[in-house]
């Protein structure tokens, strides 16, 4: 498969727009809709308790759906659990979770209010500590302060990449010093699955969350929840109800195997199948090749925007800096900057992207974000630094 040309011709948007805001939500391609076209035009059921084939035929797409996310990220079929998104994984995992005044919970200063919301929570509502590990103005940890954080902890809590900095966070490290202090260890992986290789093996991860319209390239409405095994009889389904149970009596229930136990009711079950579509595409051009696409292409960016004088944020170590490029135009709001581009065609992200903390820490009310993904070439870089350069030309 030629890249990206081959990855635009699935996706008819790109001949419309330069569209770069694939950190919010990604493009979806063709392969992906018909897979899902296919189950609400060709055998539309509910899983799990039908008899008849159409159910039986949904039942067998949805399970091999889960089979292929789990062999995706290295996780076993029963560990993987179909969410609606990365912020109820993430919610789920606290609400699951038994805790007492003075448990210790460790994340950093730049992650997505999501996986610092429901961190907080637990502290308000149990009397638990949260500490965080320091780092600089471009993203990077601490590693040394992190493992003296991590000392004596009951959970850590890490994003692998930022989505406000495209930092790349040192998760597989951060994960040891978490198993060695025999923490919990949760991962944000959302804007990293489907741009780069996730391993919840390799990076030591007990529960990991990403959502399927991100990398994936998979619809909106799914999200899944990786709970690594041994978590199994210490985590509780905080949703029960139709699916997550063995048995009932009037006085009490007794709850199924995982991963049933902690999908109640009806899932999204076009949106799986849709979701597991977008892995097989991914899979098909590779990860590498995608990753090596979305380096190139923030390389230039970051070039480009120093040229113009105009300031970027995020590590200058680009080994570091994910598909995701975080700038400003004083004295321009991001959100006229983000018009602008508009109106040329270019769809940026603009605001506080979810990690208030972040900007704060900075001194600004926001950025301009151009995210990539495969499918994003050089030219739409090359056009918009063009547009870039004029609107600079017209502040001077």
């Amino acid at each position: 498969m030629r890249i990206p040309e081959d990855v635009r011709k699935d996706i008819p948007l790109t001949q419309e727009v330069i569209y770069f805001d694939n950190t919010a939500t990604s493009l979806t391609p063709i392969p992906v809709v018909k897979a899902m076209d296919e189950y609400y035009l060709k055998y539309r059921a509910n899983v799990h308790r039908g008899v008849h084939r159409l159910s039986q035929m949904a039942t067998h797409k949805y399970e091999e759906s889960r089979k292929i996310v789990a062999e995706f990220i290295g996780a076993k079929f029963e560990e993987i659990v179909f969410t609606k998104n990365t912020s109820e994984s993430l919610n789920l995992v606290a609400l699951g979770l038994e805790w007492k005044k003075g448990d210790k919970i460790v994340t950093t200063p730049y992650e997505h209010h999501s996986d610092l919301l429901p961190w907080q929570r637990v502290a308000r509502k149990y009397g638990a500590k949260l500490e965080i590990i320091e780092g600089d103005d471009e993203g990077n940890l601490d590693l040394g302060d992190a493992e003296k954080k991590i000392k004596g902890a009951k959970l850590v809590a890490v994003q692998h990449v930022s989505n406000a900095l495209g930092v790349i966070h040192e998760v597989e490290e951060i994960g040891k010093m978490a198993k060695e202090e025999g923490a919990i260890f949760v991962v944000d992986a959302a804007q990293s699955v489907g741009h780069m290789e996730v391993d919840v093996r390799k990076i030591h991860a007990d529960f990991l969350a990403f959502s399927g319209h991100k990398g994936p390239l998979g619809p909106t409405g799914v999200g899944v929840l990786y709970i690594n095994e041994e978590m199994f009889d210490i985590f509780d389904p905080p949703l029960v109800g139709g699916g997550t149970i063995e048995d009932v009596d009037l006085c009490c229930y007794k709850l199924t195997a995982p991963p049933e136990r902690y999908e109640a009711g009806t899932p999204n079950i076009g949106e799986a199948i849709g979701l597991a579509a977008g892995i097989k595409y991914i899979e098909k051009i590779g990860l590498d090749k995608i990753e090596k696409q979305e380096h190139k292409l923030v390389k230039r960016t970051t070039e480009g925007l120093t040229e113009l004088e105009i300031p970027w944020y995020g590590p200058r170590n680009l080994k570091k800096h994910a598909g995701v490029v975080s700038f400003n135009v004083p004295p321009l709001h991001p959100h006229d900057v983000a018009a602008i581009l508009d109106e040329h065609n270019i769809m940026v992200r603009s605001g506080h992207h979810c990690a208030l903390p972040v900007m704060k820490r900075l001194g600004i009310n926001g950025t301009v974000r151009a995210s990539f993904h495969v499918y994003n070439s050089i030219e739409e870089v090359e056009t918009f630094l063009s547009v870039m350069e004029e609107l600079v030309k017209s502040l001077r």
